[in-house]
């Protein structure tokens, strides 16, 4: 039996839980469920039969089938197979088994003994193994035949076969009389069974047990065949507890922070001296506050420690370890702080625990302690080590860290179980508190919770299943390709522990510790199939194998921690990881040492906050000087610089020096020390440093000596990178500047890696998604000046602090603002310089530069040729404008291999906005035939087991579909991105700008953007304002006689080209609310209504049939200024404009329409065409605008709430020598009577040669036309008539169950107001009209 945990205090002995696969807590409310006829009815038993009885019933089933078993000797697998179907078949529910079956999948067998449920429960078999453990006996049997794993034990094998099914999750494995329930493991970061022993239950009666696990394992609980496997009361019940820990985390991170501002008080109440040194500024209270946390850290590390049995030893005599748990251990201070008495005035809790802690460091034989030296060494704690902290004080803090409150009971903390990956989200949102010390002597703790509230709510944390879908993805590859390449066990072996990971914004290290479990699970089975050993596994794939970089130094202190807490082994020292997790901010500082020869760019010296243009133009003039003609500095036979090849040299020596003692760590400590503080490399350091402070250094004047300059330049690089010397100050300036913004140097920090191999085979991590522009309301969270109102508001307060007395709390805020925003400023400069001066960001660093976008890149230049990097950013990383440079790059190398897009509305991120999408990118070279993997719009990783919803595509048909931005289509399912890619294979788009030429731009259109709501406003004038000034209204227009006085005040009217030349006019301001598909008479403003609304009132028949009737704007402006825009565009008596603001999920997302000659808004652009186009091939393409077809690929391609000129210039629409006379016969009519509905369309009709009177408006006829010119255009882009019925609804063809929509809203409203689809039966009955008379979807593409 496996060692016992937490269910033998919830009172079952029989039943071990190992990992986080369903809570202690979670079993015991499942053995407690109600005994009633409903839960009968649940588990399948007979009508008018007690649950009771029937489990009593089958507990003596059981019973009597283990007597018989248990009385072979030697049971064969074939034996305990019969038990194992026999005990199933008659005592828990099943009814199909079948096997044994083999399973192939490659190279890969799985050889199944049982199955159930038609293959939806797969059960291992062992046999027993005489004083052993057979489920870790490797055998033949379980093993892959040739070609695969020779051997296998019987856990891996089910394991195995779980993570390659998809259609189920989980299984049962016997080893002789024992079971274990397992799960796939895909969203688990540690192994994770339930484990029952049926000779216990049977042979000493414990029925309790048995009720338990036949509750948990019965046929019913595994769900049904054909249904999602999330269905399955077992997910259910797992998905509960997952709910239950988030919460469970939440009161956790609230605990850890009582236990620290209670140990911070009582360090400030029986220590008066350290207050008095506080409040002299001779201490730093957030040096205090570092420690505090250290202490805390290393507190719960002695809780898991103690917990999974990992502190001591094997061999560790039984009374050291009494002692140490009678008077020494976490677990005894735990139990002593629930007696109240115990919570005194007296100080000996603390010094009993400092002489643990002090034992750790060095090791203590009488308490069989070894020495971990690591994150207790005494060091990194002076203050906490040399102060006294009362019991009250300090046993409140360790309650607080032990127990938790939870449905009015009290609950001891799981440690044991607890993920490391959860404790570290727990730290990891402490790291943005501030103490503070009050005047009465309150040690108070300040989260700034306005605005930090990603950082203090552990929004950080990333969910395990998506951490573990990325981990498939980005190290599953690389992990095989490496093992792959060896012949022996230990060639594999040698092979994966010579990977190279990292995360470059590690924060806890999540994903780390994901990814060092995984390399330790492969690497223990490898050494040794029978008894692996993970924990030797994961202390050397730590060791080895594992990178990680954070700005936040007490981040990399928890980085470190979690990875200690995890590969510690009994008896050995924590391993040395200061050359592994570094301190640095990971974008900013020199990734490549030839930037250091091209020099340091000119636009470092551009002016920022505080700076005086004279000297900043001094220096870049300077710098400028001392590039030109200038030959680049060769490090090679440079005698100042170590050359690069020995950097790495030097520190791959170090890397292989052992830790298996304290000793062996500390020297390993001191050879790195040593590397790091040679001269030669401290030169290269220092040019680094130069190169980042010409960024960063004020450039506040002109120095009088050319040679004593403030700020560094080119020639400074050179000559310290030559050996020369340089000004000291100057040094001394950059180093610390460098130091104070934590610049990085990629070459300096990792040389083994990323010059020694070319860097690394995995990047991985969820970087922050923050804009690089200092954030007011952020900075001055908790502040007055992020209680103003708005920016003015902002502003103003910013201005009072900036006044007030030098070294007063105000001004030093103010001094500290103006340093970070110079700083923010700095990092955006350093961020924005081209590839082609050196810069990093060749493809992100550009618009309002957000690190989400930086880190993309990042993570792509870290990668070695045969990497992959896997990371979770916004999606906006592969549709967005800013940052289409980029993913084009991907597609043009053939370097993305997956996207998967998920919405946040049911919260995977649950303080992240719901409207947000974020997504997991793989990134890494792919092969020409092979296709890149996609799935998008999805709301939980059920959605991802849908094979529907993915889809493939090459990188031509992403080029094809996107040629201008190679930026990702957004696809709802597979059968939404064949149907877009076989239109784009057809039909062109509307602006290629890879062809040249009239087939660069066929319509030759351009954009405008007339007036801007916001920035024009000062030009508005409403109805009420201008019949008060004098103007009258004539028809749609506002009018006066030149020469009038004008009332209003400070007001200019200028003149303009009108048709009177005495007379000024207001033109309407249009906006796209106010039109529709063919109609600018959609929606009309309520007289005398002037404040902004999302919806208009739409016109009534009355109005509509009414060809005299205009629609109210809000607001006009002047006919001059409107005139003044078009200056430069041919001659228009009538625009063609779209709406802007739209959705895939309103009722239709393109809406373009011709309109009269008004003024528009923003949010309603034109679109211009060449003169040379006659009018009516204008007509085709507002129908072809209009049509279905067209925007149902608009509504694969919008993934905000904008139609962007770039995506819209990305839209298949039909050229101009797509149109016969015969095709405009068919169009032109109908788009002339849909638009000609008002005499402010006259001119329009005029174009078309027609000079009747507008037509009568009728939703019948309409609807008709509407739908005779869809059916046109479906013909036209190739659709079948399958096809076209798929885009007007995909449940119609698809079924009820497909995970696409179209047109749902249309359905929606027209099933509400005609009782039916009235659009799909119209469309498709023209369709089939036009079919009969000879026309047939194209097939060939336009040209």
């Amino acid at each position: 039996m496996a060692r016992r945990n937490r269910t033998t205090e919830l009172g079952l002995e029989a039943i071990a839980i190992e990992g986080g696969l369903i809570a202690p807590e979670q079993v015991l409310k499942i053995a407690g469920a109600e005994r009633n006829a409903k839960t009968a009815a649940d588990y399948g038993c007979p009508k008018g039969t007690n649950l009771a009885d029937e489990i009593t019933r089958y507990f003596r089933i059981g019973q009597a089938l283990w007597l018989d078993y248990s009385k072979i000797d030697q049971p064969t697998v074939t034996q305990t197979a019969r038990f194992a179907r026999d005990l199933l078949e008659q005592a828990f529910g099943f009814e199909d088994l079948s096997g044994p079956k083999d399973h192939h999948d490659g190279a890969r067998r799985y050889r199944i003994a049982l199955e159930g449920k038609g293959g939806h429960v797969p059960i291992v078999v062992a046999a027993p193994v005489e004083d052993g453990d057979g489920f870790s006996k490797a055998m033949p049997e379980f093993g892959d035949g040739e070609g695969g794993r020779a051997r296998r034990n019987p856990v891996v094998l089910l394991q195995d076969w779980l993570n390659a099914s998809d259609g189920f999750y989980w299984g049962l494995v016997f080893a002789g009389d024992r079971v274990r329930l397992m799960r796939d493991n895909a969203s688990l970061t540690r192994a994770a069974w339930i484990e029952a022993d049926f000779a216990a239950m049977f042979r000493d009666e414990m029925f309790a047990d048995f009720t338990a696990w036949w509750l948990l394992t019965h046929a019913t609980r595994f769900g049904n065949p054909g249904q999602p496997p999330s269905s399955a009361p077992l997910e259910q019940w797992r998905e509960a507890g997952m709910k239950s820990g988030t919460a469970a985390r939440d009161r956790l991170r609230e605990g850890v922070e009582d236990a620290l501002r209670e140990m911070g008080q009582g360090l400030i109440e029986a220590n008066p001296e350290l207050r008095a040194k506080i409040e002299a500024n001779e201490v730093s209270l957030t040096a205090l506050f570092e420690e505090l946390l250290r202490t805390v850290y290393r507190l719960i590390f002695l809780a898991v420690a103690e917990e999974r049995n990992l502190l001591h030893p094997r061999r560790t005599p039984r009374a050291a370890r009494d002692l140490y748990e009678s008077s020494y251990g976490f677990g005894f201070w735990r139990e002593r702080s629930r007696r109240r008495v115990a919570r005194d005035r007296h100080f000996d809790a603390w010094e009993g625990m400092k002489v643990t802690l002090r034992a750790l460091e060095r090791g203590q034989e009488m308490l069989g302690l070894p020495a971990l030296g690591g994150m207790f060494a005494r060091g990194n704690t002076p203050v906490m080590d040399a102060s006294k902290l009362p019991n009250r004080r300090f046993l409140e803090a360790i309650y607080r860290l032990g127990y938790l409150k939870q449905d009015g009971s009290l609950q001891r903390i799981n440690w044991r179980d607890m993920k490391t990956e959860e404790l570290g989200s727990v730290y990891e949102s402490l790291l943005e508190i501030h103490p503070r010390l009050a005047a009465n002597g309150e040690f108070e703790l300040d989260s700034g919770a306005k605005g930090n509230t990603r950082k203090t709510t552990g929004s950080y944390y990333t969910p395990d299943s998506l951490v573990e879908t990325l981990l498939d993805s980005a190290l599953d590859p690389v992990l095989e390709k490496a093992e792959a390449e060896g012949e022996t066990a230990e060639d594999k072996v040698r092979a994966i522990l010579d990977l190279k990971i990292i995360d470059p914004a590690c924060g806890s290290g999540h994903f780390l510790l994901g990814a060092a479990r995984r390399m330790a699970d492969k690497v223990a089975e490898l050494r040794d199939p029978d008894a692996p050993d993970r924990q030797a596994g994961l202390r050397d794939v730590v060791a080895r194998c594992v990178h990680g970089v954070d700005r936040n130094p007490m981040a990399v202190e928890l980085a470190k921690v979690a990875l200690w807490i995890e590969s510690v082994s009994p008896g050995q020292p924590l391993g040395f990881l200061d050359a592994n997790i570094r301190c640095g901010d990971a974008l900013l500082g020199v990734f490549d040492l030839e930037a250091l020869e091209q020099g340091i760019p000119d636009d470092a010296y551009k002016p920022l906050t505080g700076d005086v243009k004279e000297a900043a133009a001094y220096y870049k003039k300077k710098n400028k000087d001392e590039k030109k003609g200038q030959g680049a500095f060769d490090f090679d036979s440079g005698t100042g610089a170590m050359p690069p090849r020995k950097l790495a040299a030097n520190l791959s020596t170090i890397r292989r020096m052992p830790e298996d003692t304290v000793g062996q760590v500390e020297k390993k400590r001191e050879a790195f020390e040593a590397w790091r503080k040679d001269p030669d490399r401290w030169a290269t350091k220092v040019a680094c440093d130069f190169y980042t402070a010409a960024f960063l250094l004020p450039k506040v004047e002109v120095p009088e000596n050319y040679r004593r300059s403030a700020v560094p330049t080119t020639a400074d690089v050179w000559k310290r990178l030559g050996g020369g010397q340089v000004y000291g100050p100057l040094e001394a300036a950059a180093v610390d500047a460098s130091e104070e913004a934590r610049a990085f140097h990629w070459p300096l920090a990792f040389p083994d890696v990323l010059i020694g191999k070319g860097g690394f085979d995995v990047v991985l991590g969820n970087p922050p998604w923050e804009r690089i522009k200092l954030q007011e309301q952020e900075f001055f969270a908790g502040h007055e000046v992020a209680d103003a109102p708005n920016a003015a508001g902002r502003a103003k307060a910013i201005k009072k602090l900036a006044a007030a007395e030098e070294g007063s709390p105000d001004r030093r805020l103010y001094d500290a603002f103006q340093s970070a925003k110079r700083q923010a400023e700095a990092a955006s400069a350093f961020a924005r310089i081209s590839g082609g001066d050196g810069g990093r960001y060749t493809y992100t660093g550009t618009g309002d530069v957000n690190t989400y976008a930086l880190f993309s890149e990042q993570f792509l230049n870290l990668l070695s040729d045969s990497g992959r990097a896997g990371i979770i950013v916004p999606t906006g990383i592969a549709t967005d404008a800013t940052t289409a440079p980029f993913f084009g790059h991907l597609i043009d190398k053939r370097k993305l291999i997956s996207l998967v897009d998920f919405r946040n509305d049911r919260r995977i991120f649950p303080h992240v906005a719901g409207l947000l999408r974020f997504c997991l990118l793989t990134i890494g070279k792919i092969k020409a035939e092979e296709k890149a993997q996609f799935a998008c719009l999805l709301l939980d990783f059920e959605e991802l087991e849908d094979k529907r919803r993915s889809f493939e595509l090459t990188a031509d048909e992403i080029a094809r579909i996107n040629p201008n931005t190679k930026t990702a289509p957004v696809f709802r399912a597979r059968k939404d991105a064949e149907l877009t890619a076989s239109i784009y294979n057809r039909v062109p788009v509307l602006i290629n700008e890879a062809k040249s030429g009239e087939a660069r731009n066929p319509w030759g259109v351009s954009f405008m953007r007339m007036f801007d709501m916001s920035n024009d406003s000062h030009l508005f004038r409403t109805a009420e304002e201008l019949a008060a000034m004098g103007w009258e209204l004539l028809g749609t227009d506002w009018a006066r006689t030149s020469g009038q006085v004008d009332n209003s005040p400070n007001f200019n009217l200028s003149g303009g080209s009108e048709a009177n030349a005495n007379q000024e006019r207001y033109l309407p301001l249009y906006e796209a609310k106010m039109m529709w598909h063919f109609d600018h008479r959609y929606g009309s403003y309520p007289p005398g209504k002037t404040d902004n609304t999302r919806a208009l009132p739409r016109l009534n028949e009355d109005q509509l049939s009414d060809v005299t009737f205009e629609p109210t704007p809000r607001v006009w402006l002047p006919k001059s200024e409107r005139d003044r825009k078009l200056r430069n565009v041919p001659n228009c008596s009538y625009f063609f404009g779209f709406r802007d603001i739209t959705n895939t999920n309103n009722e239709r997302t393109a809406i373009g329409a011709f309109v009269p000659d008004f003024a528009f808004g923003n949010q309603l652009p034109l679109i211009f065409f060449e003169e040379r186009l006659k009018r009516v091939l204008t007509a085709g393409f507002a129908a072809n605008f209009s049509s279905l077809a067209f925007d149902y690929v608009a509504r694969q391609k919008v993934g905000g709430t904008h139609l962007n000129f770039f995506i819209l210039e990305q839209l298949p629409i039909l050229p101009p020598s797509a149109y016969s006379e015969d095709d405009l016969g068919f169009i032109v009519p109908r788009v002339l009577e849909l638009s000609y509905t008002s005499h402010s369309m006259a001119p329009f009709a005029r174009d078309l040669g027609y000079e009747g009177e507008p037509f009568r408006w009728d939703e019948d006829r309409r609807a008709q036309l509407r739908a005779e010119l869809d059916a046109w255009y479906a013909l036209a882009y190739g659709l079948s008539r399958e096809e076209l019925r798929y885009v007007l609804d995909p449940k119609d063809v698809m079924g009820e169950d497909y995970p696409s929509e179209t047109f749902r809203v249309l359905k929606n409203n027209e099933i509400k107001k005609h009782g039916e689809y009235h659009t799909r039966r119209l469309v498709l009955a023209a369709y089939d009209k036009l079919v009969t008379e000879g026309m047939r979807p194209r097939v060939e593409g336009y040209r």
